[in-house]
């Protein structure tokens, strides 16, 4: 049941049609019925055949002759209404140059169509409105009575001979579009189905180009997600690998030492040794913690953006930061509105922060400077982070962005992994990272 529930677009194209159909069906039955309501086409309907009887006995002389004609006529339109079941009569009555009823419709009995002064009125006979004609020529006068036909019942009448013509037409046509759009989707079910048959680790571009153009951009789109698929799924195993190696470092470290602690004899060798294995797994533990931090803003679900005044919270996690700076000499300096809110995720904002303002203090020389501003924009907010330190090398800057790259020419421990945690998380929040010149053109400057 579910199964035939589940939309198609075969379906939907014969759903399309029969709306089409149905919108067809009611225009119809509207321009039919206006046209078999309109009060002139019906005058003019019963004008015609008034003028053509006045016409046949015109030329004739004899009253019987003329009386016969009439009486053939309507026994014919009578017998026509009966067999398409319409309602009501038509009435004729003939009358010579003097004024005397030489015949009248047997289903009149013994009424009288009035004095038919006038070519087209309206007459009340037995009760019924009629819709009369009155003509005369040099011996006859001729009236003719049309009853008034209910609306309801034209509406009846067109709407069972309409729907039937259209149930005729229906298949005819609709045979010829269930044929063509079959056609039409056969190519994207070779597509799917060369794609349902690749095995789960196939990421190779599609091995062929459809023919039909509607379908080009759907296999180039597919090519492009491929292609980003690869790209990534050779990202993480580069990161992964990275992250190993990085990982294989201290774990090698903390191996040696623990070997080097239960052999060692003197305090002074075990207190080394402790203290070896303790910085090893300190550095171990920051690589972790940088990793997770990596994992979590890197993901591609959308940000918890709340409205939070980050003027606040730039003042914490920089206070969080004044300890390291005073122990150093560093000025480090905020300049920053009393309050700017603004939505953001917290945790890509503070992560932000300790990266960068972390990093220009870790690789500044004692008694220099880090300044960090944070100023509103039109189009969002802007966050500064300069110092006066040691700066980075122009052939270095493309690369700085990357993980676990670290810059040449210092021997500040780290993974390398502090400005690529920046840029995924400023990408997070819509915004980019840009590096320049830092204080008085000496340093690096991040804003």
């Amino acid at each position: 049941m579910k199964r035939l529930l589940r939309p198609t677009l075969a379906r939907r194209v014969m759903l399309a049609l029969l709306l089409a159909f149905a919108l067809v069906w009611l225009v119809l039955m509207a321009r039919q019925f206006l046209v078999a309501t309109d009060q002139d086409a019906i005058d003019a309907n019963l004008r015609a055949l008034g003028q053509n009887m006045l016409a046949s006995i015109a030329p004739i002389a004899r009253a019987d002759a003329a009386r016969a004609v009439v009486a053939a006529t309507s026994t014919l339109v009578n017998n026509s209404y009966r067999s398409n079941d319409v309602p009501g009569v038509v009435l004729m009555e003939l009358r010579d140059a003097a004024g005397r009823r030489l015949f009248l419709s047997p289903e009149g009995g013994q009424a009288s169509l009035g004095a038919g002064r006038t070519a087209i009125g309206d007459v009340k006979v037995a009760g019924q409105r009629y819709r009369l004609y009155v003509g005369r020529t040099a011996r006859w006068t001729l009236l003719v009575a049309a009853p008034h036909l209910e609306p309801a019942w034209i509406l009846r009448s067109m709407m069972g001979s309409l729907t039937l013509d259209m149930l005729i037409a229906f298949p005819f046509v609709l045979l010829p579009v269930w044929i063509a759009v079959s056609g039409g989707l056969r190519p994207l079910r070779r597509l799917s189905q060369g794609i349902a048959a690749r095995g789960p680790d196939d990421l190779a571009p599609l091995d062929h180009v459809p023919r039909h153009a509607e379908l080009r951009p759907l296999a180039a789109a597919l090519d492009r997600l491929l292609t980003q698929l690869r790209g990534r799924l050779a990202r993480e195993q580069g990161f992964v690998q990275d992250a190993a190696h990085e990982l294989r470092t201290p774990l090698a470290v903390i191996s040696a030492q623990a070997h080097v602690l239960v052999r060692a004899r003197d305090a002074a060798a075990r207190m080394e040794a402790r203290q070896r294995m303790d910085a090893a797994v300190m550095r171990a533990s920051h690589l972790v913690g940088q990793l997770l931090t990596l994992a979590q803003i890197g993901n591609r679900h959308e940000p918890a953006l709340a409205a939070t005044d980050l003027a606040q919270l730039l003042r914490a996690e920089l206070a969080l930061l004044v300890p390291g700076a005073l122990a150093r000499g560093i000025e480090l300096s905020l300049d920053a509105p009393e309050t700017l809110v603004a939505p953001t995720d917290v945790h890509a904002f503070q992560s932000i922060v300790q990266n960068l303002a972390g990093n220009a203090l870790a690789y500044v020389p004692a008694g220099r400077q880090v300044r960090v501003a944070l100023a509103a924009r039109p189009d969002g907010w802007c966050l500064t982070v300069a110092d006066d330190g040691p700066g980075i090398p122009i052939a270095e800057r493309a690369l700085v962005f990357e993980r676990f790259h670290r810059g040449s020419g210092h021997d500040v421990p780290g993974a390398g992994l502090g400005l690529a945690i920046v840029r995924e998380a400023a990408a997070r929040l819509g915004g980019g990272v840009v590096l320049g010149e830092g204080i008085g053109g000496r340093g690096a400057g991040l804003p």
